[in-house]
């Protein structure tokens, strides 16, 4: 499995797989708006020349935040979350990231789950934060080695 980054040219792929993970999908513009953000890492899966999974970052001084990450329903379960989401760590390093925070719902168990196998802490909670009323955990991880941040 090759984690690569991905460019506006992915943009309506992305848009339709986030469509099929997430009750409020987000579009082919705000994707590509996003993308061409300086301070943002795209990277995702291709097979056959089909996005299958991607992950989304923003970058700011020595933080990281992931903006959204998604597989293929049909390919959960194969890595391809793990894959991605290991390749935005090692890449962010190399960008002095030292921390990297992210919102979760609490209804998604098995986002949960793979970021908890990440290493990663939950360190708040959002009431009622996505539109179905359910509550988004905050998580964060240390990139530094060195423990929480």
């Amino acid at each position: 499995m090759i984690v690569d980054r991905l460019t506006p040219a992915s943009a309506a792929q992305m848009a339709a797989l986030h469509a099929r993970c997430f009750d409020s999908g987000w579009s082919e513009a705000e994707l590509t708006s996003l993308i061409l953000m300086p301070s943002s890492l795209t990277l995702g899966v291709l097979h056959d020349g089909q996005v299958e999974g991607f992950i989304l970052c923003r970058k700011a001084v020595d933080e990281a935040e992931i903006l959204t990450i998604c597989v293929d329903p049909e390919k959960r379960g194969t890595g391809t979350g793990r894959a991605i989401l290991d390749a935005a760590h090692k890449a962010l390093a190399t960008q002095s990231v030292t921390r990297v925070l992210l919102e979760v719902s609490t209804d998604n168990s098995a986002a949960r789950r793979l970021y908890d196998q990440a290493g990663y802490s939950v360190i708040g909670k959002r009431p009622g934060y996505y539109r179905n009323g359910s509550d988004a955990l905050m998580l964060e991880k240390s990139l530094s080695g060195r423990g929480q941040a």
